[in-house]
């Protein structure tokens, strides 16, 4: 019953935000076009993803390391 009534409240929000639709296109004139949020800090998103993907490169080899002297 409770799962009913989650996917009824749901429904019903998508129902709503479905009316408002997807910002207008770009004009000719501009080039930059619609200012969507993670264009301006797409940077911070970079250097997040190249720092844990060093964090995940550090962690594999502390347990390779870690392996081989157990051995």
């Amino acid at each position: 019953m409770i799962s009913f009534l989650y996917t009824v409240v749901f429904l019903a929000l998508q129902s709503v935000t479905e009316t408002q639709g997807p910002p207008p296109p770009a004009r000719d004139g501009d080039p930059e076009g619609p200012n969507l949020p993670i264009d301006d800090n797409l940077w911070i998103l970079l250097v997040a993803g190249l720092m844990f993907g060093i964090y995940i490169l550090y962690k594999r080899n502390q347990v390779m390391n870690r392996a081989a002297s157990g051995s």
